[in-house]
């Protein structure tokens, strides 16, 4: 039996076809409640003149609002720490960083000293300033490699600051959605993250010296919120991605069967592609659906962008296998550079970059892969 780490999506035991039905059932409940709120249907018209005042794009109502939760869960859940940690420390944690992706031969040196510094920031005491502060809040997100989610919330941040009398306004409203998302979520969603708490009370202590520290140390409430915004981005960006020709599907290194020293995927400008060693491999099986349904098929591990530039970006649909917490910001950081994504969960973790010392083979929901790659009318409705 698979060991549970944190969150699992095979409430059954053998597959996630009743997690993908729950979470579509509550995402359109959410966003009905929300899009019925005056104040925040306001905020979005504004936002929206503002963009198109700027000739920039507009985005559907259903990711405005989602923004403006991601504004509010990630405030409640961080806003604290990010307004206590010196300006000094979040600089110095953000070039760190930055140097990671410039120079990946360092990947591990610069890793160390990230942790480092985590284990330093324990040091800093004292109340914080001010919890809702949405620019210390951003930078916090990009000391903590979370670009894309840094990045959305900077074009919010440009329009508080061209409107500061509204800005006390959004953070409320904001706020708000993230106090009845945590009870809403909660509901519909909790029996999906029962081991969050263990892991957070037994294990995430012991991360306090990594770089990966605040990755790992999310909250049931953070789980819930990439779960709600997989299925809201994959909705926006649905029609997009299916006028694509091409389409990519990208799988994290932690489901394939073996370890990376006996796994024989050869290396690719845009990843590894799967060289078919074991059968019972999942990126071998999801490789051979591709081969049958014209589709293709890499393997990377967390940096998106470089695959982003690799892909050319045109005429380019990509699908991104990936756990709970990271595939929704993946979302953003691809619909960034132009390409339209779709995002399908991990039915449960256990790399061995964050979650396990060995590595445990995860997997995903086959069907509901090809569904979303092949524009099919679900299978998992009924």
């Amino acid at each position: 039996m698979t060991r549970i780490i944190t969150y699992n999506l095979r409430l059954n035991g053998r597959d996630s076809d009743d997690y993908y039905r729950t979470v579509a059932a509550f995402a359109d409940h959410w966003l009905a409640g929300v899009l019925s709120d005056g104040d925040v249907c306001q905020i979005i018209a504004r936002i929206r003149a503002d963009r198109q005042k700027r000739g920039e794009p507009d985005r559907s109502d259903a990711e405005y609002a989602f923004e403006m939760l991601a504004l509010g869960v990630l405030l409640r859940q961080h806003g604290g720490e990010a307004a206590r940690l010196p300006g000094w420390w979040l600089r110095v944690q953000r070039w760190l960083v930055d140097w990671q992706v410039r120079w990946p031969a360092a990947e591990a040196t610069l890793k160390q000293w990230r942790g480092w510094l985590n284990g330093l920031s324990v040091r800093f005491g004292g109340p914080p300033a001010d919890r809702e502060d949405v620019r210390r809040l951003i930078a916090w997100l990009r000391a903590n490699g979370e670009t894309a989610k840094a990045g959305r919330l900077e074009q919010w941040q440009r329009w508080l600051n061209s409107e500061p009398a509204k800005g006390a306004e959004v953070v409320a409203v904001s706020n708000a959605l993230a106090a009845d998302f945590a009870a809403a979520g909660a509901e519909a969603l909790n029996s999906f993250t029962t081991g969050v708490e263990c892991f957070l009370a037994d294990c995430a202590p012991n991360y306090r010296a990594r770089y990966d520290a605040a990755f790992v140390s999310r909250s049931r409430l953070e789980y819930h919120l990439g779960m709600l915004g997989t299925e809201l981005l994959s909705r926006a960006y649905r029609a997009r991605f299916l006028a694509t020709r091409r389409r990519i599907v990208i799988v994290p290194p932690c489901l394939r069967a073996q370890p990376e020293e006996k796994c024989q995927a050869v290396a690719t400008p845009l990843g590894a592609r799967c060289g078919h060693c074991t059968p019972t491999c999942r990126v071998h099986q999801i490789t051979r659906l591709g081969e049958k349904r014209g589709f293709e098929v890499y393997s990377i591990p967390d940096e998106l962008r470089v695959f982003a530039a690799g892909t050319g970006r045109a005429d380019v649909g990509v699908v991104g296998v990936a756990c709970a917490l990271t595939n929704w910001g993946g979302g953003w950081e691809m619909e960034s550079a132009g390409v339209p994504a779709q995002g399908l969960l991990l039915d449960y973790v256990g790399c061995n970059l964050h979650w396990d010392e060995k590595g445990i083979p995860t997997d995903t929901n086959l069907r509901k892969l090809e569904e979303v790659v092949m524009g099919q009318k679900t299978l998992l409705e009924g």
